[in-house]
């Protein structure tokens, strides 16, 4: 084991002295995460693997996609292993490519254009596309959180093609399925407004920016979605959110917790002062709140208001980043009261909680049970608060070379422990074999949350999903 050790922290070591000579600008006083590379796309393939006989083809593609981007994670660290140049374009990046449109072509069965274009575009994002995106966002990101936040792009990019193109000539009948094509449209929009906005400064003033942005959603949003619903999408979100009483509940008590949010907020700029870390965990606690009742009541009303929020997310970071009035000075003040340490001169902190969260809600599977859907709320939610709280308040025991304490990953463990055996107890997720899986599974999430120096709600999410799921 020693050994092991010793081995990857040689390589992880190689790889920020070419990071450096290649002028790329690792998060600070951060180690590289190689280990979070692998992990968008192991949740990706093992969700699809967990699926019957009757998986979609959306599925079928995510969990090939996640294939290749395992194999395009190894080529990456192995590439910067070896070379101080690998910023730019490189024969190996081929392979993940190759190996991936082959995939396509003899197991999904596409066209061998399609395989080509759609093998090239994830072993190109995934490898090179993620040396760009820390070239462009220095200082954002350690290369494992990059590579998770690529790889979590390319995933999104794929199934939407796969899914929109599907939508063109067969109009989607569930709820989910008509949820899901307004999601990926409406990400899409806000993602092509931001590289706009990037790439043409002129557009970053307030009557044009407004101007466009309406103007686009008006004639070609609404319109799109017109065509690949085929029916209002604006009708079928009313009679949706408002069909019953429990969603008319749920939409309330949501409310109630949004105007919290609001308040907390509020408070803490008015304050003056910087959030501290138990303050902002009381986001987390929040979120607990917000998540558990959608899950067990209404998963597909929870997974439209959860990438409504991400749409949103998006909005209001860009709207700060550019300084668009009126609300630049709110945004602004608000970045600056609960700004994290990990954060840069990109507020990516309140998203990767979201994206922690509700990624599995987000994962294209009809079999997913309760238990990895909550992986999130679980590590996040509970133990990672209850860590906080404990660990800052009374923790006096603290793990070598790090600020986080023992009595904080006890709390972290046993809070989650309690939370899990709660639930079981009321019947809302089994017993038995369950409940020892996810004993082990908590308890070694638990230890890598007090030893690592990644972000957490990025992390922990995942790790704790692949252990619940497998």
């Amino acid at each position: 084991m020693e050994i092991i050790t010793m081995t990857y922290y040689s390589i992880e070591l190689k790889i920020l002295q070419n990071l450096r000579k290649s002028n790329i600008i690792h998060r600070s006083k951060s180690n590289s995460g190689l280990w979070l590379g692998l992990l968008i796309g192991t949740c990706a393939l093992i969700t699809f693997m967990k699926e019957d006989s009757s998986y979609s083809e959306i599925c079928l593609l995510t969990g090939l996609t996640g294939l290749g981007l395992i194999m395009s994670c190894i080529c990456l660290i192995f590439q910067l292993y070896i070379d101080t140049s690998s910023k730019d374009f490189q024969l190996l990046y081929f392979l993940p490519a190759s190996l991936t449109s082959m995939l396509y072509l003899l197991w999904a069965n596409k066209d061998l254009l399609v395989s080509v274009i759609w093998g090239l575009g994830v072993g190109t994002l995934s490898t090179w596309g993620v040396l760009q995106l820390m070239t462009y966002l220095p200082g954002c990101f350690t290369l494992g959180e990059c590579i998770v936040v690529m790889h979590g792009v390319i995933l999104f990019l794929l199934s939407s093609g796969a899914n929109l193109s599907l939508r063109y000539h067969l109009p989607p009948l569930h709820d989910d399925d008509i949820a899901t094509t307004i999601l990926q449209v409406g990400i899409l929009y806000i993602g092509l407004l931001s590289l706009f906005c990037v790439s043409y400064p002129k557009l970053r003033s307030a009557k044009l920016f407004y101007s466009i942005t309406f103007g686009l959603l008006i004639l070609v949003v609404i319109p799109v979605l017109h065509i690949l619903l085929d029916q209002s999408p604006l009708l079928w979100m009313l009679f949706f959110v408002f069909g019953n009483f429990r969603k008319i509940f749920l939409i309330m008590y949501w409310t109630v917790c949004l105007l919290i949010g609001i308040i907390i907020i509020t408070h803490q700029i008015l304050s003056e002062s910087s959030a501290s870390t138990i303050e902002r965990k009381t986001f987390h606690i929040l979120a607990v709140l917000v998540y558990i009742p959608g899950l067990i009541w209404e998963p597909t009303l929870l997974y439209l208001a959860s990438g409504i929020v991400m749409i949103l997310f998006m909005m209001f970071e860009l709207m700060r980043l550019i300084n668009l009035p009126p609300l630049n000075k709110v945004l602004k003040l608000g970045f600056s009261a609960f700004v994290d340490e990990k954060d840069s001169f990109i507020s990516l902190t309140p998203l990767y909680l979201h994206v922690g969260l509700s990624f599995p809600l987000w994962m294209p599977s009809s079999n997913i049970d309760l238990l990895p859907l909550i992986s999130g709320v679980t590590v996040l939610g509970i133990g990672d608060s209850a860590a906080s709280f404990i660990g800052s308040k009374y923790g006096k025991h603290k793990w070598p070379e790090t600020s986080k304490t023992v009595e904080g990953t006890i709390a972290c463990i046993l809070s989650q422990l309690l939370f899990i055996y709660g639930l079981a107890i009321i019947g809302v997720i089994p017993s038995g074999w369950v409940l020892v899986k996810s004993t082990l599974a908590i308890i070694a999430v638990s230890i890598i949350e007090a030893r690592t120096n990644q972000v957490d709600n990025l992390a922990l999410p995942l790790l704790l999903y692949i252990f619940l799921i497998t």
